[in-house]
């Protein structure tokens, strides 16, 4: 895909050529952060719980699987973003005492090689298995690990 990005904060453009991360920001946002709906929905009503007025917005698709699978930006008042980051950096934080949860931290971390082949470890469920190139999820969880798509075009038809 040929995207069109802000020259201010690298976030593709919309059909009409604007910016919704800088226009969010003109009209006294600030953005927290960028991911997939279910954790930004999920960050969002906590930030609602604890009283800030969080607002998200779908981002324009910069690479194909975006189409699907779109990311969001989650946004609070300028004058709430001090207090909302670090309620999150909390949260995170208590939720990292998990042993589980830190495990599947540190697993986040580390990555996986999809060059190396073998058996790898999906750094979000700890599931091992051996990739499979032509279907890059975990079994267990359903992780995309890598698309075919994005591989040199002989990797992505074997």
């Amino acid at each position: 895909m040929d995207v069109q990005v802000c020259k201010v904060c690298n976030t593709p453009l919309d059909a009409q050529g604007a910016c919704v991360t800088c226009d969010a920001t003109a009209e006294g946002l600030a953005l927290l952060l960028r991911s997939g709906y279910a954790s930004v929905k999920e960050m969002m009503e906590l930030l609602e719980e604890q009283g800030f007025a969080p607002e998200v917005e779908q981002v324009p698709a910069r690479r194909p699987e975006e189409r699907l699978h779109p990311l969001w930006n989650l946004y609070v008042p300028k004058d709430q973003s001090e207090g909302a980051l670090g309620f999150l950096r909390r949260d995170w934080a208590d939720l990292l005492k998990d042993p589980e949860a830190a495990a599947a931290a540190e697993r986040g971390l580390r990555g996986v090689d999809l060059d190396q082949g073998g058996e790898v470890e999906c750094p979000a469920c700890g599931h091992r298995f051996v990739l499979d190139p032509a279907q890059p999820e975990c079994p267990d969880c359903g992780l995309s690990l890598g698309a075919p798509a994005e591989a040199a075009p002989d990797e992505a038809e074997g």
